[in-house]
């Protein structure tokens, strides 16, 4: 199974989760929650991978690394 790998960093000043790619050309897309982000992710990465002309063999596996700054104090 081919493995895309998608950054989100959490952006706390816009109050979203920002993803990008360098598996998925012109991936960058933002939402409020990963759950959002995940949903935009399924319809955003298989368009973008047809637009782009990557060739992988579906089903594609994604995995998202989530980054979110924790302040303990």
């Amino acid at each position: 199974m081919y493995t895309l790998k998608v950054q989100a960093l959490w952006d706390g000043e816009a109050g979203v989760w920002v993803a990008e790619s360098g598996d998925v050309p012109g991936l960058a897309t933002e939402a409020v929650t990963l759950e959002d982000l995940l949903a935009k992710l399924a319809v955003m990465v298989p368009e973008l991978l047809e637009e782009n002309g990557v060739a992988v063999e579906f089903p594609v596996e994604l995995h998202l690394e989530a980054t979110r700054p924790l302040v303990l104090s």
